[in-house]
């Protein structure tokens, strides 16, 4: 026992931890609890693609295609990366768990074990049953997909730009190699409902041409408020599929967003009474013997599906009138005249059932009323003139008994106005937002048509959009060549062919780009600056903010005083050599005639030469005043500016160290923006000058090149003169 006093506890070592003496609750709220591995922090919370792969049991082909129809990305670990594994793809685990309860997941499974059936049965050379189960290959669908990412319809509108960035890029690829002909089939169809529904609103707000493609944006109406959807039409160009790109991952994208535009298409399409996707169209024959109109063919609204049109545009867009037609006839005038009366008679019996009855003769008047109101109707449909009714005297008797009558009249045939505009042809425009009311009004009157080098596609969506009429050369054009309704001729060419001498002189010959300007502006520019093998002004971008970047285009500003009336000074090259040599003439015969003037007139005209010297010194003196008053104006700029610069520079002494490291950032880009702003105005400038001629005609920029010859051949000259040659010699090879 030692030195041990019985029934004294034994003292604790020195070496022991400081919680061996606690008990287990005191223990965990004080020291915490020892966490199992892989159960809390970053690695828990972050797991790898193999440990993925391995707990949802699927291959990395599946893996991807999941992933990019559920809307999963890889995430990236804030501060420090799991185990210290930089470079590696990490999901999150709420991800994976949701992926591991997708329906998806269990279609895959049962597309793979069928495949394994489908093979056994090929490798036993069993080709009929092979071909036999081949048809009972398991289907999904990806609707539930689309509900899930987009609760409202303003999310899906506003993820659409993607959508129609991939679908119009596979309209233009080539049908080969993995990309198969349903799938360009299908991008085009889809790429000429929404330009058709676009075309019909008025939606396309802004254009541009560039490099990459043609930028397009359309402003869509949906719940009152706008949202705007920009996408990129590729050139219609010979498209050369390059090796490198992964068309599994774009095919995936491109089934996910097929079904993403259906959903978007038949929503937008509802709203304007139409059914979606549009019905095949019937091409009618009506110069039978009998008079009857006879069906000849039942072409479809795509020609890549055995139709005859040669515009997916135009074939879905006259498929959507003509269903704009059948839903108009559903839903008439008189309809909603009736309705409205009905429901004034209702409030009104409900009001006045105690106090008046109606008798026979109301009821009898009530009943011609509506018998003129249904003719009238009928007559505006048709010709736009009312026939009178012919008891206008019983009528004008009774005014406050129909007062309640003329009222929802006067209401329905107003709303009917603004949501449907019909034209001469019958066309009809459903555009309830006012703004796009005014840009459909730009075009409107205006038969536009396509030389066959002019790219159709964007153009006749931009035409078709602004409320103008579009013709190509083609059969199924509805404008031909020679149509005297032709007001714009669009040519992409250097000149004009011999045969457009044999066309009507009404129209005038533009280039394309005047189309997308005047869309932008929302002006009708003169044609002047875009004629056939002229200069083009600069095609400006519609999303470039001039306040923001402090520097405003000339051609904008042009455009800008055309827009608020005014004429523009600029006056033609020509125009001022005429000027010149018609003012250095008048000077030459003023010379000659002074010399055979008299003495008398002589005199006469010293002395108005003296008293025109008179007022010169006069003006001069007064102009010396003016430079007085401008210099005592600059002095007090001067002193107001080393002022406001002593001030800035105290104020930035009494700083702290971080708000004078952000002042310094903020000076600093506001610098840079105004260098590149002061740079743009040098070129504008250098531009100005070198465009300026001379008496000769002549260009600064050419008699700049003129000199630097002159000044060479000059050095050669003095140089050959000592023996030497300024000249290359040429090797000998």
């Amino acid at each position: 026992m030692g030195n041990r006093v019985k029934g004294r506890q034994k003292k604790k070592s020195i070496k022991a931890a400081v919680h061996s003496g606690m008990a287990t609750h005191r223990k965990l709220s004080r020291m915490g609890k020892n966490r199992k591995k892989d159960h809390a922090g970053l690695d828990a919370t972050f797991i790898g693609r193999a440990r993925v792969l391995k707990k949802l049991q699927i291959s990395l082909k599946d893996f991807r295609r999941l992933c990019i129809l559920k809307g999963v990305y890889p995430r990236e670990p804030r501060g420090r990366a799991p185990r210290n594994k930089k470079g590696q793809v990490f999901y999150h685990i709420k991800d994976v768990k949701a992926l591991a309860h997708e329906p998806l997941l269990e279609k895959f499974r049962e597309f793979k074990t069928f495949m394994k059936k489908v093979r056994r049965s090929a490798n036993r050379n069993e080709k009929d049953e092979a071909r036999r189960k081949q048809l009972m290959a398991p289907k999904y669908t990806l609707h539930h997909l689309v509900r899930e990412r987009y609760p409202r319809f303003a999310d899906a509108l506003g993820d659409l730009d993607d959508a129609l960035c991939l679908v119009n890029l596979f309209a233009c690829l080539p049908s080969d190699g993995r990309i198969q002909a349903n799938i360009t089939r299908k991008a085009q169809v889809l790429a000429a409902s929404w330009g058709a529904y676009c075309a019909t609103t008025g939606s396309i707000v802004k254009s541009f041409i560039s490099v990459k493609g043609v930028y397009v944006e359309a402003d869509i109406m949906t719940s009152g408020q706008s949202v705007p959807v920009r996408w990129v039409t590729p050139h219609n160009f010979t498209q050369h599929v390059p090796e490198g790109v992964d068309f599994r991952v774009m095919l995936t994208f491109f089934e996910f967003y097929e079904t993403l535009l259906g959903f978007v298409l038949y929503k937008l399409y509802g709203e304007l009474g139409v059914r979606y996707p549009l019905p095949t169209v019937a091409t009618t024959d009506s110069n039978g013997s009998d008079g009857s109109s006879n069906i000849i063919s039942s072409a479809t609204l795509h020609p890549t599906l055995g139709g005859k049109a040669s515009s997916l545009l135009a074939a879905n867009l006259s498929a959507l009138q003509m269903a704009l037609n059948e839903a108009s006839k559903g839903n008439s005038a008189a309809d909603a005249v009736k309705d409205a009366v009905g429901k004034e008679e209702k409030s009104a019996e409900a009001t006045n059932q105690e106090d008046k009855k109606v008798t026979k003769a109301n009821k009898k008047k009530q009943k011609k009323l509506m018998q003129s109101i249904d003719e009238a109707l009928e007559g505006v449909k048709e010709d736009d003139d009312s026939d009178v009714s012919d008891n206008d005297d019983d009528m004008d008797q009774d005014d406050e008994e129909q007062a309640p009558i003329a009222a929802p009249l006067r209401e329905a045939l107003e709303a009917i106005d603004d949501n449907t505009d019909q034209n001469d042809e019958g066309v009809i425009q459903i555009i309830t937002d006012p703004e796009a009311q005014k840009r459909h009004q730009l075009f409107h009157n205006l038969t536009f048509f396509l030389s066959r080098e002019v790219p159709r596609g964007y153009l006749e969506l931009i035409i078709l959009s602004y409320g103008g009429r579009v013709g190509w050369e083609g059969q199924d054009s509805p404008v031909a060549m020679n149509d005297s309704t032709v007001t714009h001729h669009v040519i992409d060419r250097p000149k004009l062919l011999p045969s457009y001498a044999k066309l009507p002189k009404s129209r005038e010959y533009v280039q394309p780009q005047w189309i997308l300007d005047c869309a932008n502006f929302n002006f009708v520019l003169p044609i002047t600056k875009y004629a056939v093998g002229s200069e083009l002004p600069p095609h400006l971008s519609p999303w470039v903010d001039d306040k923001e970047e402090g520097y405003v285009p000339k051609y904008k500003e042009e455009v800008e005083r055309l827009r608020n009336g005014e004429m523009l000074d600029d006056v033609s090259d020509d125009e001022q050599r005429i000027e010149t040599e018609a003012n250095d003439g008048k000077n030459e015969s003023s010379s000659e005639s002074e010399k055979q003037e008299p003495p008398a007139k002589v005199l006469q005209k010293d002395s108005e030469v003296q008293e025109e010297d008179g007022r010169e010194e006069e003006g001069s003196e007064s102009s010396e005043e003016e430079e007085d008053d401008e210099k005592a104006e600059r002095k007090v700029l001067n002193k107001k500016r080393t002022e406001d610069e002593e001030a800035a520079h105290l104020a930035k002494a009494l700083m702290s160290k971080k708000a004078a490291r952000l002042y310094g950032r903020m000076q600093h880009g506001i610098a840079q923006k105004q260098a590149k702003v002061d740079n743009l105005h040098k070129k504008r400038r250098e531009i100005d000058s070198s465009r300026e001629k001379s008496k000769d005609g002549k260009t600064q920029l050419k008699q700049k090149v003129e000199r630097l010859k002159k000044e060479r051949q000059d050095k050669e000259s003095a140089y050959s003169e000592t023996g030497g040659s300024m000249k290359k010699k040429r090797r000998k090879r």
